[in-house]
């Protein structure tokens, strides 16, 4: 299948996860990085792209309502960009730390981005739950039903039209920023544990101070684990 097409649709995919009431979690980065790195051919730099952009989050809980950046998407857009960037012949394979740098900042940007997207739709969707309360008050259960789920096609088409947008440009100025840099700087992936111990302390801090004592063990386990994986 076309990786853009894979790409998007596992995007619609997760979006509709996140943003609906069935919430399994399949969403979260470090499972969306794996499941778009089965999609491309390349499950291990996806799982692990996919772990580094949650272990950034791991501090951020969501409290009275204060919305999170859109992880679903971050999380498949960073392992995206990073399998399909490191494909380009004009990649020099001893840059990849510097090309998962990049697509891990272009991820953050994706995930903002999607937060300010659906910030949008939240201010809209009163519309549709108006509407729907309507007819399911006129006795048209099924009219109103079918009102209420067909937002979740919003959710889908959304998620896929805004992968499909940031592989078919984010993966040349990927490419482009990378090649453009290289020459003065051409990180290779072993050189990125050195972030773990500040991405870890970080994480720790935050949640430390939001009083959420119950995610420690978590945080500091999925730092361990990600030392391992970048050291296998």
């Amino acid at each position: 299948m076309n990786p853009v097409l894979s790409a998007s649709l596992l995007a619609g995919a997760l979006a509709l996860d996140n943003r609906s009431s069935l919430r399994l979690m399949v969403s979260q980065p470090v499972c969306g990085g794996l499941l778009a790195g089965l999609a491309l051919g390349n499950p291990r730099d996806g799982l692990l792209a996919g772990a580094v952009l949650q272990m950034l989050f791991l501090g951020m809980i969501p409290v009275r309502g204060i919305g999170m950046s859109d992880l679903a998407l971050g999380g498949v857009a960073v392992s995206s960009l990073f399998i399909l960037a490191m494909r380009s012949a004009a990649v020099d394979p001893a840059a990849k730390g510097l090309v998962f740098l990049i697509s891990l900042a272009a991820s953050l940007g994706v995930a903002a981005a999607g937060r300010l997207v659906y910030r949008f739709w939240e201010s809209r969707s009163h519309v549709f739950t108006d509407a729907a309360l309507r007819l399911a008050g006129r006795g048209r259960f099924a009219l109103a039903s079918a009102l209420h789920f067909s937002t979740l096609a919003i959710h889908f088409a959304v998620g896929f039209a805004v992968m499909a947008a940031v592989v078919i440009a984010g993966v040349p100025a990927v490419v482009g920023t990378a090649g453009a840099v290289s020459g003065k700087w051409a990180e290779p992936l072993a050189g990125l544990p050195v972030l773990l111990p500040f991405i870890g302390a970080g994480s720790l801090l935050a949640l430390n101070l939001g009083k959420v004592r119950g995610f420690l063990f978590l945080a500091g386990f999925c730092t361990v684990m990600l030392v391992l994986v970048f050291r296998s």
